[in-house]
């Protein structure tokens, strides 16, 4: 099965995080790898920030993975600061391989 890809839009913030939620929980719930799409998320809040820990959980208690492609300077330095860098798969700018959502 191919991974999902959630294209993001705009910046990870509490409206956006509640927008993609039930795609992310389906997808994981499911058991499917997730890959998000962050090439036009210059900034994270803290409700993304939590959207993205939570599915990283739930992913791997199901055995599924979940990648981030493209993050900006700012999201990167966010998952430093929080010592997340090395918890989430972190993809270059190549094209991700599926569009969904």
């Amino acid at each position: 099965m191919t991974a999902r890809v959630v294209v993001l839009p705009a910046d990870l913030d509490q409206a956006l995080a509640d927008r993609i939620r039930p795609v992310v929980t389906e997808t994981i719930d499911a058991g499917r790898d997730l890959v998000i799409d962050m090439r036009a998320a210059g900034t994270i809040d803290s409700a993304g920030l939590g959207l993205l820990v939570r599915a990283h959980r739930s992913a791997k208690q199901r055995g599924a993975t979940l990648s981030l492609v493209g993050p900006s300077r700012f999201v990167l330095t966010v998952l430093h600061t929080m010592r997340l860098d090395g918890v989430f798969t972190i993809r270059g700018e190549e094209e991700p391989e599926e569009a969904a959502a």
